[in-house]
């Protein structure tokens, strides 16, 4: 092996650097198991392992002559060309010129930077920018390492193909998309993305589907690049039974900010419920808007504003655009400095449930939250605390109203001696209500306003007992916690509004009040007691257990019936729960009845996979609560299932069925299969929803998802 310098003397080495072809930034190096110089063509010739380095480019080749004059360079045989971008070129014969940018390539099979291939009889490099390729191919999916000749699960043949590497693009004359090898689809041009970019303006791959009550669907979307930092898609869903859907997006990315806008219209009719009777509401313009945006005004507050708005409560499950029963609307400014938070929101609610089931939600305006922590052991020992809010409720016309300011302090301190470990709460609040046009209904003696404060002291503690195993740890922890309130008056005084669904369970036994909101206090004493008991495996695995219950000590008690609290011995509670990696994972929460150990409330979550089989269950149970709505009981069981048959196909199904006395019945039926491949993703889906009609949840669809690596995904 010898490098150039070595073989040619000093008056040739120093004649090709001072060629006008070449300055010196831009010198050739070449390498060669021989060379040979002919002075009277001034051209030199390199035999075996030829390897030529020029302006970043190495080619290498078997045999390659060098024209200094015409700065032309001639490879034959295992030619291999490595450009500045990564991309790999090979062929049988290839003839360069201008600095290797120009140039004639026979028999080519190209592999670009993201491991996408060329094949092409021929072609032409024009620039250092452009290949013209003839009679090409192209495909993202990689060479099969087994069978390097096996036909590859998708390519594009045409006539003509033209990689532009600065605009990223490849353009395509008379082409034809096959799959393994049968052509399925023609088009006289065509072009998309090389692979080497994220994002680039164009057509986005469509989906296919039919609904039941909309009929076939075919939904087109065009995707637009306008800038590093924005971007919009606009497109539209063509439906056999009814007028198309416009869809568009816009997303942009400021120095301080973003923002993200999704909206769609239509024109057509809905099923509406009508005091407890479905109805056909003649067409008319329906629509959606979505409105994400962030502001970061300093390195302490920020700003956003999250809206979503829809015509009618059908729409969003007619067009299987979202699942969401409640939307929320808010506008926010937050300020965030070491542990203290603050935060200023409006909110206002559109209930999209169907006939009775639909609240009359409130508008908040506004809301204001702060929060102060000291610093550990910044007073006796423990940290302190202080709090303020105010809650502005306004329903429209005469409905109930209520403004609400809340101010409270707290310390905190945490002991651990002779293996108990103790935390004391101490907080004080104060409450001032106003409220305006009472719901009789639900409140019979409220005065319009009123004050009133509390002082709560909570006391809990532990004691950890650990013993260690060969591969696990076991942890033993019984629990209890007492917690004193001054009596509040609660039902006479002020309405609620925020703590309506109280319950008790594993995450709620132990806390100091069992309301989730302000409206509500739980006044006097009571007690809190459990047992949490764990198996820690070193390997991560892990199994947990815990059973509790709570007791009031006084007989007043401000729990309504099927809460679990309405008595002075609470229900008992308990979870279990298993980690076993992928193997297994399981949760089972339950409630029984203090007196008689009835189930009240019981629910299981479970998944695992075994080899290539993937299976995951839930079931749920609630007994009848008397004094409620929920005078039966209510019961669920859902499973699902995936089957993959090798790395790339799989199926997979789920089901939800309702087993309460009064509807029991499939609710929800879910059934597919797939493809995930390297270059290639597959998916059918079909499926069955039974619900009321008036819902637009209640249809039958099949959908079908395409993706093709830097065709669209």
């Amino acid at each position: 092996m010898v490098a150039f310098s070595a073989l040619l003397s000093p008056s040739l080495a120093d004649a090709l650097m001072t060629e006008k072809l070449f300055d010196e930034h831009e010198k050739v190096d070449l390498i060669a198991d021989e060379l040979t110089y002919d002075q009277n063509q001034n051209i030199v010739s390199a035999i075996g392992s030829v390897e030529l380095v020029q302006a970043g480019r190495i080619l290498r080749a078997d045999e390659i002559s060098y024209d200094i004059d015409q700065d032309k360079i001639s490879a034959i045989g295992n030619v291999v060309l490595n450009e500045t971008t990564g991309e790999v070129i090979f062929a049988d014969e290839v003839q360069l010129e201008n600095q290797m940018k120009d140039g004639f390539v026979k028999s080519i099979k190209a592999t670009l930077t993201d491991g996408a291939r060329f094949t092409a009889v021929d072609g032409r490099r024009v620039n250092g920018v452009k290949v013209v390729m003839r009679r090409a191919s192209y495909t993202a999916c990689e060479v099969c390492k087994s069978d390097p000749n096996r036909v590859p699960l998708w390519q594009i043949k045409a006539a003509k193909v033209v990689h532009d590497s600065e605009q990223k693009r490849i353009f395509y004359s008379d082409a034809r998309f096959e799959i393994l090898g049968v052509p399925v689809f023609y088009t006289p041009y065509f072009t998309h993305p090389d692979g080497s970019i994220k994002r680039k303006s164009g057509l986005l791959i469509p989906d296919l589907g039919y609904d039941s009550t909309i009929g076939a669907s075919y939904h087109q979307e065009y995707y637009w690049d306008l800038a590093p930092n924005r971007d919009a898609t606009l497109g539209a869903v063509l439906y056999s039974k009814e007028a198309p859907l416009l869809l568009g997006e816009y997303r942009h990315r400021f120095k301080e900010a973003s923002l993200q806008v999704r909206g769609g219209t239509t024109y057509s009719e809905r099923i509406d419920d009508s005091n407890g009777e479905e109805i056909i509401v003649d067409a008319e313009m329906r629509g959606h808007i979505e409105l994400d945006a962030l502001w970061d005004i300093n390195d302490k507050w920020r700003a956003g504003a999250d809206i979503f708005a829809v015509s009618d409560d059908q729409y969003l499950n007619q067009y299987d655009l979202s699942t969401e029963d409640v939307l929320e609307n808010k506008l926010y400014v937050e300020r965030f400095d070491d542990r203290d938070y603050t935060s200023i929101t409006a909110y206002s609610f559109q209930d999209l449930r169907v006939g009775d089931e639909q609240e009359d939600q409130p508008n908040i305006l506004p809301e204001l939250y702060s929060n102060f922590v000291g610093k550990p052991n910044s007073l006796l020992g423990g940290r302190w605390s202080m709090t303020g809010s105010a809650l502005g409720l306004q329903r429209e016309g005469s409905e109930q109203d209520v403004a609400r300011v809340s101010l409270g302090a707290g310390w905190q301190r945490r002991f651990i001696t002779q293996g108990l470990v103790t935390q004391i709460d101490l907080d004080t609040r104060g409450d001032f209500y106003e409220t305006r046009d009472v719901d009789t209904a639900t409140a019979t003696d409220i005065d319009e306003t009123v004050s009133r404060g509390f002082v709560r002291g909570n006391i809990q503690t532990s004691y950890p007992l650990k013993k260690e195993l060969e591969k696990a740890q076991m942890v033993i922890e019984p629990i209890v916690a007492i917690t004193s309130t001054t009596d509040v008056d609660n039902d006479d005084v002020v309405v609620n509004e925020d703590s309506q669904d109280a319950v008790v369970d594993a995450l709620t036994l132990f806390s100091a009040n069992r309301f989730p909101g302000y409206d509500r206090v739980e006044d006097r004493t009571h007690v809190s007691y459990g047992v949490k008991s764990g198996l820690y495996g070193h390997n991560g695995y892990n199994g947990r257990v815990f059973f509790g219950q709570s007791y009031r000590i006084d007989d007043d008690n401000p729990f309504a019936e099927g809460s679990g609290l309405s008595e002075r011995e609470s229900d008992f509670v308990g979870q279990v729960s298993t980690y076993l990696g992928d193997k297994l994972s399981l949760n089972y929460s339950i409630q029984l009845a203090n007196d008689t150990l009835s189930s009240r409330r019981h629910e299981i979550d479970g998944a695992s996979k075994i080899g290539r089989v993937q299976v995951g269950g839930r079931y749920f149970y609630a007994a009848p609560l008397e004094g409620t709505e929920f005078t039966t009981a209510r019961e669920q069981v859902g499973s699902s299932l995936r089957y993959d048959f090798d790395n790339d196909w799989y199926v997979n199904g789920a089901l939800q069925y309702d087993l309460s006395e009064e509807d029991d019945g499939l609710r929800q039926a879910l059934y597919g299969f797939g493809y995930n491949g390297q270059c290639l993703d597959f998916a059918f889906v079909g499926e069955r929803r039974l619900t009321r009609d008036s819902s637009g949840d209640s249809d039958t669809t099949f959908k079908v998802r395409l993706g093709l690596k830097n065709l669209g995904e």
